[in-house]
């Protein structure tokens, strides 16, 4: 297991169960700047598949003219987002570390970061789904992944919510998720069917929890931490980080975030020989 925490934090953990912003792309420039090359990295057509329920899922990819021998990364965003608008700048940082990914709109999200969640469009008349009934919009994408023969190496990766979800993800396809990755994994009430700890002793894969300070001083937090980080969980604390995915971006963070960005790319490139 590899712990790092700022000098500064005491007893630390995960995150609680609120919501929040995305993420970044890194070379030596920032993020925001890379965003503006995106085009270059985004795959002419939009995916869809269905959900063992029957919900249409989109996806968005991002390969950057990279084959399927690159490994996979399964974006998947927090509590009232959507894939394109959160992911957006981190598709070309992946690219550019030989990772291929796919952000995808779940059932339970909508406009932030002022993108449409077409997953969540398509349901009109819906009442607005929990957390947890988003699982299986996690299943279908891997299902979908899998089936078409996509990739050999598949990463999950989670925001806030479907950063508790992707422990479940990981628990229930042990032969087909080669790593996992959180960030804020949610632990509120909303999610008390389905927390992180529940699924964590399950997960063979490599697992790397991520969370800003600001958020390590909630007793949630310290609580999830010490059961994860029990497990064998790789957990990072965060200086200047805020809330999901977007503790990676200097524009939402406020913050050169430059570092963040590098120890998230060592570890993935440590998981992915």
């Amino acid at each position: 297991m590899k712990l790092i925490l700022p000098a500064c934090l005491l007893l630390a953990s995960a995150l609680a169960g609120c919501d929040v912003e995305p993420i970044v792309s890194e070379e030596v420039v920032a993020p925001e700047t890379m965003a503006e090359k995106l085009t270059s990295s985004v795959a002419t057509k939009v995916i869809e598949t269905v959900s063992a329920d029957g919900v249409t899922i989109y996806g968005e990819p991002y390969y950057g003219g990279l084959d399927r021998s690159a490994p996979l990364v399964l974006l998947f965003h927090q509590g009232g987002s959507n894939g394109r608008a959160e992911y957006a700048p981190l598709g070309a940082w992946l690219n550019s570390l030989g990772f291929r990914a796919i952000a995808w709109d779940q059932r339970t999200g909508g406009q932030r970061y002022g993108r449409w969640n077409r997953t969540r469009a398509d349901l009109p008349d819906v009442p607005e789904p929990g957390y947890c009934d988003a699982y299986p919009d996690l299943q279908a994408a891997l299902d979908y992944v899998i089936d078409q023969q996509l990739a050999d190496e598949v990463l999950v990766w989670g925001s806030s919510y479907s950063g508790a979800l992707v422990f479940r993800l990981a628990a229930e396809n042990p032969e087909r998720v080669t790593a996992l990755l959180s960030f804020s994994p949610a632990s509120g009430g909303p999610m008390e069917d389905c927390l992180a700890k529940m699924w964590v002793d399950s997960v063979n894969a490599p697992m790397l929890v991520v969370s800003p300070d600001s958020e390590m001083d909630r007793e949630s937090s310290q609580e999830q931490f010490m059961v994860l980080t029990s497990a064998g969980v790789d957990y990072e604390v965060i200086d200047n980080g805020i809330h999901g995915s977007s503790m990676l971006l200097d524009k939402r963070t406020g913050h050169d975030m430059s570092a963040a960005r590098n120890t998230i790319a060592t570890w993935l490139q440590s998981v992915t020989p």
